[in-house]
């Protein structure tokens, strides 16, 4: 019986693709740690943005405090969540005030004291 030459084609791609079989599977298991880095990434620069939206709020709510002649520093710390007022601070001069916030981040092990967060605020006094 003779094979013809298609039919010995057809034959070595069934075989070479029998020998691939789940090279998928071990590409995929490579690649999930990459996946898990990006997603720390992210998450970590989520948590970045949130930090410097919080200092700003809480910049502009004290700022708010001290231009109705009341006291800045308590207002602007009771606006921000409270697992960002450890690391922060708070200064008023009159009704400009400037807020730092220490950053979070995710891997415990790596310091963060370098990665913080100011946002400056001042709201025209309303005292009269």
């Amino acid at each position: 019986m003779r094979l013809g030459t298609l039919t010995i084609a057809v034959l070595a791609l069934r075989e070479r693709a029998r020998c691939q079989r789940g090279s998928a599977a071990v590409e995929l298991l490579g690649l999930i740690p990459l996946l898990g880095l990006a997603a720390l990434g992210a998450w970590q620069l989520l948590l970045y943005a949130f930090t410097a939206t919080s200092a700003e709020n809480a910049a502009r709510t004290g700022s708010r405090e001290a231009s109705r002649g009341g006291a800045g520093e308590p207002a602007a710390r009771r606006a921000m969540p409270s697992w960002l007022r450890d690391g922060a601070t708070a200064e008023f001069s009159g009704t400009r005030g400037k807020v730092t916030v220490q950053v979070p981040i995710i891997f415990p092990p790596l310091r963060s004291e370098g990665l913080t967060v100011s946002r400056e605020a001042e709201l025209p006094s309303t005292v009269f």
